[in-house]
């Protein structure tokens, strides 16, 4: 398994230019850190468009399974649809916005 590769952005900012063409020989991602924490994820564009289509493609295959009542994905998973990654958040069935007009209750 390949070496996990942190930069702290305050590295990364005055190298971006090396950084891309590191990644993107590579084939290794650059993890980019503020504050000692993990911000951003940089990766070679051939890279992603391979994350991408394999992203899709598990996507495919999950439809084309049967569909059963019971196979529910936990609520802490991790997201395998494109539309999950990128998706906002709804907002909770129970939370009805407010309306204009109050009706007191009967």
């Amino acid at each position: 398994m390949p070496k996990v590769r942190v930069v702290p952005v305050s590295e990364a900012r005055p190298r971006l230019t090396s950084l891309i063409e590191e990644v993107s020989q590579c084939h290794e991602p650059c993890f980019i850190a503020s504050h000692s924490k993990v911000k951003a994820v940089l990766m070679g564009l051939e890279d992603y468009d391979a994350l991408i289509e394999r992203l899709e493609d598990l996507e495919d295959s999950l439809e084309m399974q049967p569909k059963t009542g019971n196979m529910q994905r936990p609520a802490n998973s991790v997201p395998t649809r494109r539309s999950e990654l990128f998706a906002r958040p709804a907002v909770a069935p129970h939370i009805v916005p407010k309306s204009g007009c109050d009706s007191p209750p009967l």
